[in-house]
């Protein structure tokens, strides 16, 4: 069995994240038998079922793997047809819906590792000093899911090893980067640093919404023995040695009354021939001035005739003998390689002689006597400390002292330069090919290919900063920088917002504001952090607030009876002749209720005529004195008419036929069509309750962290989208063309982009930050 440890490469709360699904059941779950199974669905393709689809896909993909039957390799490619056919219908059903995917399905049970693919795919798998790509080639890859053919899936098979890591993603990551950067971050993968690859992937991609995971395999720790697990250890059991073996001799401190000779038959074991002594008996039996009993070939225990005088310290002198004799060798090894001098060695030899000369051996206590002898022990001679080293054998030393730290210090200093010259070499790679990018970018520029173009610039500053973190910033590297921004400016068309100076206001660090609106000279701003909704008055000419009213509406206010739920989104009511005198602020709750504000009036309840057909509203806007109502869990967009007390029963605005998905809808506006912002920065665009077809032109690359949109009513006016992740707006006509961006002169101004808000009449933008509000007049 393994245990896996997973690394995402975005976090759940990205969009693109349902497209990755992990199961990994537990015992003593029924599914646990199959092991684990990795899903990433690559979705290619805008519809308003695009969700739909990929939920779809995964749960036709998990039920088909956990209940077919069969091999391994066969409930995959059970699976993969099978979602290849919930996409195919999905397609067939829905209008202007013509979606393709790739998938990648990895299975994991115990040691076996099968992965079957279809269409566009990735998955590297490391293993020991080896990387496998799967498939091989991934750039002519076979048909791709939801078409009308049915797709050839591809098999991987192997046996997992502790410490694998496999990693399947999106096929982009081929774009973005190299397999070389990928390869060599992925094999050297482990449980510790998993989630530091992840972010090193995430930096070489720019961070970049691409799917993308992680999974190392290890193996699970064993348990213990089901031999030995619940038994104590007792004193009584055997030992664990063979039968003829002699039991371990515990080492007796020596008494310093003489012990009296025992015969050597009043030791002998009585235990059966043939048996194992005891761990008692091998301590019990070993007294002060006994011999440790061996056992004879035939099984009889003996005693060796060995003297009494043995005990005590001669035990421990005879076993630390080997020892001290391995010792001496050493030393006599050395005294061979190392030289000496004539006087070393005349001092050296009468050492010895001396030695010789004295009554007692110096290395008495460590020899053995022999069986049998007795012995007399001498009267321990003085200690003598061995002669100073000197001559060329000092010398030597003290040259060895001082030369093996230089060593250590050459070697280091080789090796860092060799490290050095190899860094500074792929340094120089790297620019030599932003150089060349952008060579190939001014050529694309030449016949007008912006999209080429900007894709190539960004190449090329990619390399630039990876030449960065090799050797810093050069002459060179700063030249075709600057060159490469320029580009990029040119082909983006990018102009500054020189106007943005001081704020309006600024915002305390606990909000979020999320929306503005500006009437006349009422500023209005939805806090969904502190859950209130601010009033701001500004000067005839929108430049300075004169003041400020405060919270009008919060979160926990009882208006009419009715208690304010959690705001969610506002709009702006003109006035509407016969039903409502006076223009005014709408806001809505997640409790479906809708409250109106001005500052005659304060704030009121608005009656809704069938409210109960509501389940989650999270849109509101009005249009021709009509308001609309998004249904983000049903689906439906609701046109309500003004009544006395309000407005009147919701109609159904979408047609039947229609597909569409509201979850995640962060904006509707209209015209005489409705838009929606999608949370993948997506814009989806319908008239007369059905889908038209509409796609931005992606010049200007855009990242998926779109967060408000503002538009222009006239046919031939522009749309506008506030990108946060770039601190920019761009601009498109609507028919999805790229025209230009907005971006502050000074680059942290709009950090942290919240909201937009447009004024047509004066030809004023509004900008909502984490922190502050601006204005600024549109540049022509």
């Amino acid at each position: 069995m393994y245990e896996t440890y997973l690394a995402y490469c975005l976090s759940t709360q990205s969009t693109r994240s349902p497209g990755l699904r992990v199961i990994e059941p537990k015992p003593p779950e029924a599914q646990a038998q199959r092991g684990n199974l990795y899903i990433l669905v690559e979705l290619m393709g805008e519809s308003p079922v695009r969700g739909q689809a990929m939920r779809q896909m995964l749960s036709t993909v998990q039920q088909t793997y956990y209940t077919a039957r069969g091999s391994l390799s066969d409930i995959l490619a059970q699976a993969v047809h099978s979602a290849h056919d919930v996409l195919y219908q999905l397609n067939q059903r829905s209008a202007n819906t013509d979606l393709r995917a790739g998938i990648t399905c990895a299975g994991l049970v115990q040691d076996h590792l099968v992965i079957a693919s279809a269409g566009p795919a990735l998955a590297l798998i490391a293993t020991g000093d080896r990387l496998d790509q799967f498939p091989q080639d991934p750039g002519h890859y076979s048909a791709p899911l939801g078409g009308s053919t049915a797709p050839d899936v591809n098999f991987y098979r192997r046996r997992v090893r502790d410490g694998d890591v496999l990693f399947i993603g999106e096929s982009d990551w081929l774009l973005i980067s190299s397999i070389r950067t990928l390869g060599g971050a992925i094999a050297n993968t482990n449980k510790d640093n998993r989630f530091d690859v992840v972010e090193y992937l995430r930096r070489q991609s720019n961070h970049a919404e691409i799917l993308g995971l992680l999974v190392v395999m290890e193996k699970a720790k064993k348990q213990v023995d089901a031999g030995t697990s619940g038994k104590p250890w007792s004193k009584t059991n055997t030992l664990p040695t063979s039968v003829g073996t002699t039991p371990p001799v515990r080492d007796v401190p020596t008494d310093v009354t003489p012990t009296p000779k025992t015969s050597p038959t009043s030791r002998r074991e009585t235990r059966p021939i043939g048996t194992r002594p005891s761990l008692t008996d091998s301590f019990d039996d070993l007294t002060p001035g006994s011999a440790p009993p061996v056992t004879s070939p035939g099984g009889a225990a003996e005693t060796p005739a060995m003297s009494d005088e043995l005990s005590g310290p001669r035990v421990r002198a005879r076993r630390a003998a080997p020892r001290r004799i391995g010792m001496s060798w050493l030393r006599k090894l050395a005294q061979n390689i190392l030289p000496e001098s004539k006087t070393q060695r005349r001092e050296e030899r009468a050492r010895a002689n001396w030695v010789e000369a004295s009554p007692t051996p110096v290395d008495q206590d460590i020899l053995p006597p022999s069986l049998g002898q007795t012995e007399t022990r001498a009267s321990a001679q003085p200690f003598v400390p061995p002669a100073r080293t000197r001559g060329d054998r000092a010398r030597l030393y003290i040259l060895l002292a001082i030369l093996i730290p230089l060593l250590i210090f050459i070697a280091i200093a080789a090796i860092n330069w060799q490290q050095g010259s190899r860094e500074q070499a792929e340094g120089a790679k790297l620019v030599d090919l932003a150089e060349n990018q952008l060579f190939m970018a001014q050529q694309a520029l030449s016949v007008g290919d912006s999209s080429t173009a900007r894709a190539r610039l960004t190449e090329a500053q990619g390399y630039l900063d990876q030449a960065i973190g090799i050797f810093g910033y050069t002459d060179r590297i700063k030249e075709l920088s600057a060159q490469i921004q320029k580009d990029l400016q040119s082909v983006l068309r990018v102009q500054p917002l020189y106007g943005l100076g001081l704020p309006l206001t600024t915002f305390p660090q606990n909000a979020s504001p999320s929306r503005v609106i500006v009437e006349s000279q009422d500023a209005y701003v939805l806090d969904i952090g502190r859950q209130i909704v601010e009033h701001f008055r500004l000067d005839p000419t929108r430049t300075i607030i004169e003041e400020s009213s405060g919270p009008v509406i919060s979160e926990g206010d009882v208006v009419e009876g009715v208690t304010v739920g959690r705001l969610v989104d506002i709009t702006w009511q003109p006035r509407i002749p016969g039903f409502a005198d006076k223009a005014s602020l709408v806001v809505l709750d997640r409790n479906n209720n809708l409250f109106r504000y001005n500052r005659i009036e304060g704030a009121t309840h608005l009656r809704l005529d069938g409210a109960d057909q509501f389940q989650t509203l999270t849109e509101a806007a009005v249009y021709n004195g009509r308001l609309y109502v998004a249904d983000e869990q049903a689906d439906q967009i609701y046109r309500l008419s003004p009544s006395a007390t309000g407005y009147g029963a919701p109609e159904p605005w979408f047609a039947p036929e229609t597909q569409v998905e509201l979850a995640g809808v962060k904006e509707m506006l209209i015209d005489s069509d409705i838009w929606l912002l999608l949370e993948n920065g997506n814009v989806m665009r319908y008239r007369t309750g059905q889908q038209v077809p509409f796609s931005l032109e992606n010049i200007a690359g855009l990242a998926g962290e779109v967060v408000d949109m503002a538009l222009e009513q006239a046919d031939s006016g522009n749309l506008y989208l506030a990108d946060e992740s770039q601190e920019r707006v761009l601009v498109f006509d609507k028919n999805g063309n790229y025209i230009k961006q907005f971006q502050a002169a000074e680059n942290d101004v709009l950090r942290g982009l919240r909201g937009l808000y447009l004024d047509e009449a004066t030809g004023t933008v509004f900008f909502l930050t984490q922190t502050s509000l601006y204005q600024q007049t549109l540049p022509k």
